[in-house]
């Protein structure tokens, strides 16, 4: 399928094989019950898709292109790395909030076992995502904005891990009397990119230090 505007009948497969995919694997789902899902025929479906495996890599670039852009966007553009790190964080809970499916399908495929070779494919599509936050924070260090002891990768985790317990912990959050003022996705969001940013030492120990 080539790049560009989605036909209405490509996106009603591809949002259905979204859910799908994201709720009983790769293996577990058929052209078939995707096309049901749809409301079109199996050879509508397969119109747009030759085979599941070209459906499934469209489902993953489609799950992930949005956040992937939103963080390239951000470190082509002018300002300061803190600034782009806060914004980062609160597009992607924003992002997960309101497509909670793209959210498991991304976590469910990337992380659980299933078909190896969709696993393969579907991590390299994920490579884009972790890539594109891991450049923000060498954008920072870089300019000398953040500390030169810093690992990118080590805060681009802790970032994408903290989103994903606010996406599926935020219940939760309701419930425990510590986290009552967190559960407002703005004030989350302000709060974990000041730990991320600061950190929660009064002042900075030498990288490697563990006393």
């Amino acid at each position: 399928m080539n790049s560009g505007i989605v036909p209405i009948g490509a996106r009603s497969i591809l949002d259905a094989a979204t859910s799908l995919f994201a709720y009983n694997g790769f293996e577990s789902v058929s052209m078939a019950s995707i096309a049901a899902q749809a409301g079109l025929s199996k050879a509508c479906v397969f119109h747009h898709f030759e085979s599941k495996e070209k459906l499934y890599l469209e489902v993953m670039k489609n799950a992930s292109a949005g956040h992937a852009h939103y963080a390239e966007e951000l470190y082509r553009r002018p300002g300061m790395s803190a600034d782009k790190v806060r914004e980062l964080i609160e597009f992607e809970i924003r992002d997960t909030l309101a497509h909670p499916q793209r959210m498991r399908l991304i976590t469910r495929e990337v992380s659980e076992k299933g078909h190896a070779g969709m696993r393969r494919h579907a991590r390299r599509v994920f490579q884009r995502n972790f890539t594109a936050v891991v450049s923000l924070f060498e954008q920072g260090r870089t300019t000398g904005e953040f500390r030169q002891s810093i690992d990118p990768a080590a805060a681009a985790t802790l970032l994408g891990g903290a989103t994903y317990f606010f996406f599926a912990c935020r219940e939760a959050l309701h419930e425990f009397s510590e986290t009552s003022s967190l559960e407002s996705p703005e004030t989350y969001a302000q709060r974990i990119a000041w730990l991320i940013l600061s950190g929660v030492l009064s002042e900075p120990r030498p990288h490697g230090s563990e006393t």
